[in-house]
């Protein structure tokens, strides 16, 4: 498959791949780059079986959204942020 340019793909199980089929995704989110797209290239997503199970052809175990590049950014730096802290990570939602 061939990308429009500027577009990547970002390719993740369906809601209910490890239920129905105990797999989970080894690489969290397959990022499909514009350029991978010769004869060759076969977009895959590698998986862990957490139990003993079969995937048949035209299973649907996966999905893919198209989405626009990220732009490119720039940063400045700083000494300090001047904003409060909210206490590091792992500390949302506590008093």
């Amino acid at each position: 498959m061939e990308l429009p340019a500027g577009y990547e793909a970002h390719l993740v199980p369906r809601s209910s791949t490890f239920k129905n089929y105990g797999i989970l995704q080894t690489n969290s989110c397959g990022i499909v780059d514009g350029s991978y797209c010769g004869d060759e290239d076969m977009w895959r997503m590698p998986v862990y079986a957490t139990r003993d199970t079969v995937i048949h052809e035209n299973d649907r175990i996966c999905q893919f959204r198209i989405v626009e590049n990220q732009p490119r950014v720039t940063f400045d730096e700083v000494v300090s942020l001047d904003n409060e802290s909210r206490g590091g990570f792992g500390s949302t939602g506590r008093q």
